[in-house]
């Protein structure tokens, strides 16, 4: 083979290789990022919806303050029961009035407000949570000041004398409780298929030097 023939396999493997390795070295960094988590103290709130902010208050209420970010008036008019009352408007003038030591759980009529808070409150650096529905949403489940929510009724199936008397007994093996295994720190730490990655490197790093070897012949 003359040497011009060499010359141009030459330089089209060493460009196959080329963009190999910036295609393994894309897809790695690309990995990376998604699993590398927001900093901490980054501006950011969460939304829940009224169940889990029930849930919240019922547990911990010590540890949560529910903000109203509604006006005066409608909060006087009606109000979730334990909720303390900062309007919108007034939220920039009073923030220190918020102990930055609890969460926040804010709502309004039906959110809109409460976003708006949220954002202002998380750039704070307080941990908030969106109360997503708001006032309108929780009194359809929950009480507040001046209303309770109506029971659901459940209508009562009615059974054949030979369905009644039957009594089914679940088999332990047909219901089985998945128990999630906890991954190891280190596992959680490793990109899926970077063994294989490197693999692939090395090979064509090899190739490249064979190829260095039968240019210089």
């Amino acid at each position: 083979m003359d040497r011009g023939n060499k010359n141009k396999i030459f330089f089209g493997v060493l460009i196959l290789i080329s963009l190999s390795l910036l295609l393994l070295l894309g897809s790695s960094i690309a990995y990376a990022a998604e699993l590398t988590p927001p900093l901490p103290g980054a501006p950011n709130y969460i939304n829940i919806d009224v169940e889990k902010a029930h849930e919240m208050l019922e547990a911990n209420l010590e540890q949560v303050i529910l903000l109203d970010v509604r006006t005066e008036g409608e909060y006087n008019a009606e109000y979730i029961p334990g909720a303390i009352n900062i309007p919108l408007s007034d939220l920039e003038s009073r923030i220190d009035e918020l102990d930055s030591s609890k969460a926040i759980i804010v709502y309004c009529k039906t959110g809109s407000r409460s976003r708006t808070a949220s954002e202002t409150l998380a750039q704070r650096g307080f941990v908030v949570y969106n109360m997503e529905g708001g006032i309108t949403a929780w009194k359809e489940k929950f009480a507040t000041s001046t209303s309770t929510p109506k029971p659901t009724q459940t209508p009562t199936p009615t059974l054949s004398p030979a369905v009644a008397t039957a009594t089914l007994t679940p088999s332990p093996a047909a219901s089985p409780i998945l128990t999630p295994t906890p991954v190891p720190e280190g596992e959680r730490r490793r990109i899926p298929g970077f063994e294989a990655s490197v693999a692939i490197m090395m090979l064509l790093i090899l190739t490249l030097f064979m190829l260095l070897r039968m240019r210089g012949e």
